[in-house]
C-alpha cells in the first residue's frame, strides 16, 4: 500500500517550527537541509488567529473556510489519512499530529509562548478525539489523541 511519507512545510520561520516539533511534540531531531535557514522572524502570525492574536477553535474553523462542510476521508483510522473538505480556496489548513502526551504538549506550548487553543473533546467515529490547535511559524497544527468510546 502507498503511504504518506512526509509533509513539506514552507514558513518564514523554519527554526520555530523545528523547535515546536522537537521540543513540544518530541519528534526526533533530523538534520539541516542545504546551508540551513537564514535569520527569519521569531514569530509569524497565521491568518488563523483572532484579531487579538489568540488562537481559538472558532478562528481555526474560519481559517479552514466554509463551503458546505462536506468532504471525504482518504485512508483508514488505523493508518494515515487525508481529510478533504469543500471550500472556496484550495489550501492546507492544518497538519494533524497525534501524541499520547497531549496535556504535556499543551503545557509546553503555553510555557514557550506558542499560540494555542484550549483542549477540547470532539466526537469521532466510535470514540472521540481530545485535541488543541497551535500556530507556529504561520503553520496551524492540530495536536490530538484518539480516545476509545466509553464502555456502555
Amino acid at each position: 500500500m502507498d503511504s504518506l511519507n512526509h509533509v513539506k512545510i514552507v514558513t518564514p520561520d523554519p527554526a520555530a517550527v523545528d523547535r515546536f516539533l522537537r521540543e513540544v511534540l518530541d519528534i526526533p531531531a533530523g538534520w539541516t537541509i542545504g546551508e540551513g535557514p537564514g535569520d527569519g522572524p521569531t514569530r509569524e502570525v497565521a491568518t488563523a488567529r483572532e484579531d487579538d492574536g489568540s488562537l481559538t477553535w472558532e478562528s481555526v474553523g474560519r481559517f479552514r473556510g466554509a463551503g458546505g462542510g462536506g468532504g471525504f476521508i482518504a485512508g483508514s483510522s488505523k493508518s494515515r489519512q487525508f481529510q478533504i473538505f469543500e471550500g472556496e480556496k484550495a489550501h492546507i489548513w492544518a497538519v494533524a499530529v497525534g501524541t499520547r502526551n497531549l496535556e504535556q504538549a499543551h503545557q509546553r506550548c503555553q510555557e514557550q509562548g506558542v499560540a494555542c487553543s484550549e483542549i477540547r473533546l470532539v466526537p469521532w467515529g466510535e470514540g472521540s478525539i481530545r485535541a488543541f490547535f497551535a500556530e507556529v511559524g504561520g503553520i496551524v497544527f492540530e495536536v490530538l489523541r484518539v480516545e476509545a468510546a466509553a464502555p456502555s
